[in-house]
């Protein structure tokens, strides 16, 4: 399974395995010392987040698992991770990678440091792992009878991990060339008030820019709203200068304002309400709410102009005691 899962890695996953390895590059600092503390492999730590999320912080999974390192609402909970001054820690690279090793260094002392097995808790659960490993006696975590016990999803997760993990131990070996990625990052003031969205255009740069670096380095903003003057900013090293030369005057400044200002008033046109219509009112979440059946009950005119309205993106996740 492990050799098949190379093999993906290698052709049509490659570019996300790139993507991840870029992305890791440059939150590697705040990320690796909590493994390297631990005396846990950073191959394991790429591994696991290069399957995740592609080292995306704010990636979201269908199930509402969320950051690079995919939590659910309540394993993060038990590692220290949630909301926490209206910012939810799971999309904190540093705090998510402190929790991760906290969540193997668990799984590793009741699985006997087993490797696979600690892998497969991480994605089927962490009872019917253990369950799995008390049953399978001496046998091997790879023996049918052990392995066919296992979930379709986590029968793949786990050889995904390990492959990747590997690739970074070894790229060489299959002719796989990881980029050359800067990862240093320092710190900007911002000397004007500027989103994400506006920075990444007027910086420029090359191949993607510097888009994911900004958003992955600051992870408690959104990318179209406005930071205010004097914030200090995570950004690479590159960044200072080009900010300076292109993002507080000039003709790259003022196409950036000018592009990012259309976007706000073309989402104004499209999420425009009528003129008249019921004044708002406020519900608190349930547990077992859906958007869905809270737009029924009050009459809110559906799932979407309900996350509009209190500025939620797909895939919509909610939590009780929420407003």
């Amino acid at each position: 399974p492990v050799r098949a899962a190379l093999a993906e890695w290698l052709t049509w996953m490659r570019p996300q395995l790139i993507t991840s390895w870029e992305n890791y590059q440059q939150m590697r600092f705040l990320m690796w010392p909590e493994y390297e503390r631990a005396g846990l492999p950073e191959a394991l730590l790429f591994g696991i987040l290069a399957k995740e999320s592609n080292g995306r912080v704010h990636a979201v999974s269908r199930a509402g698992a969320a950051g690079p390192m995919q939590f659910m609402p309540a394993t993060g909970a038990r590692f220290g991770l949630g909301w926490r001054d209206g910012f939810d820690t799971r999309y904190d690279p540093q705090l998510a990678a402190r929790a991760s090793v906290q969540y193997f260094n668990e799984r590793f002392a009741e699985l006997g440091n087993d490797l696979e097995f600690a892998v497969a808790a991480y994605n089927g659960g962490e009872g019917r792992a253990l369950r799995l490993k008390r049953a399978a006696g001496d046998k091997s975590f790879w023996d049918p009878s052990v392995y066919g016990q296992l979930p379709p999803e986590t029968r793949d997760y786990v050889p995904y991990v390990l492959a990747a993990a590997w690739l970074f131990l070894h790229p060489e070996d299959y002719g796989l060339e990881f980029p050359e990625v800067a990862g240093a990052a320092t710190v900007l003031r911002l000397q004007q008030p500027a989103s994400i969205y506006q920075l990444s255009i007027c910086l420029g740069g090359p191949r993607e820019g510097y888009f994911r670096a900004l958003r992955n380095l600051n992870p408690r903003y959104e990318p179209h709203g406005a930071i205010a003057a004097g914030t200090e900013l995570r950004v690479p090293v590159a960044v200072p200068p080009v900010y300076l030369a292109h993002c507080v005057t000039g003709p790259r400044a003022e196409l950036a304002a000018r592009l990012v200002a259309a976007q706000k008033q073309a989402s104004a046109i499209a999420s425009a309400a009528p003129a008249a219509g019921p004044a708002a009112r406020s519900y608190r979440v349930r547990s077992g709410d859906t958007l869905s059946s809270i737009s029924r009950r009050h009459g809110c005119g559906g799932a979407d102009a309900l996350a509009r309205a209190n500025g939620l993106r797909t895939p919509y996740v909610i939590r009780a005691g929420q407003s």
